[in-house]
C-alpha cells in the first residue's frame, strides 16, 4: 500500500500535468490529468485560473464533468461574496456541505444488483 500522505503528493505532483494540458486546450475541464494504480486525478481549471482537482476511482466523464460544473458555479458563489477574502481558503461550513452533496450526486458508487439483492 502507498504510505500515508501519498494522495497528497499524487494530487501535487499532478499539476504540472494540469499546467501543460491547460495550454493545450480551451475548455476548462481538462480530464483525467494523471494516474496510478485504479485511481484517477481529473482537473478542472477556471478563466480566473483556480485550478480543482479531484481524486476518483469513478470512471464516468460525464458525470465528474458535472461534479466540476457544479463546484465551480458554487465557487463563483462563494467568492463574489463581498465579505469572502481573496486568495484564502473558503472555510464556510454550507460551502463544505454543498460540495458533499454534490459529490454524492455525482460520485457516489452505486451497488449493483445481484440476484440476492433486496429490492
Amino acid at each position: 500500500t502507498d504510505g500515508p500522505g501519498f494522495d497528497q503528493a499524487l494530487m501535487f505532483g499532478s499539476l504540472d500535468m494540469v499546467a501543460e494540458k491547460a495550454w493545450a486546450t480551451n475548455s476548462m475541464y481538462l480530464k483525467v490529468v494523471e494516474t496510478h494504480r485504479q485511481c484517477d486525478v481529473s482537473a478542472f481549471r477556471t478563466a480566473g485560473g483556480c485550478t480543482m482537482l479531484l481524486l476518483h476511482k469513478v470512471k464516468e466523464d460525464d458525470k465528474i464533468r458535472l461534479f466540476f460544473s457544479e463546484v465551480h458555479e458554487l465557487l463563483i458563489k462563494a467568492l463574489s461574496n463581498p465579505f469572502a477574502e481573496k486568495d484564502r481558503p473558503i472555510a464556510h461550513p454550507s460551502f463544505e456541505a454543498r460540495v458533499q452533496h454534490i459529490s454524492k450526486k455525482y460520485l457516489r458508487a452505486k451497488k449493483k444488483k445481484t440476484p440476492y439483492s433486496e429490492s
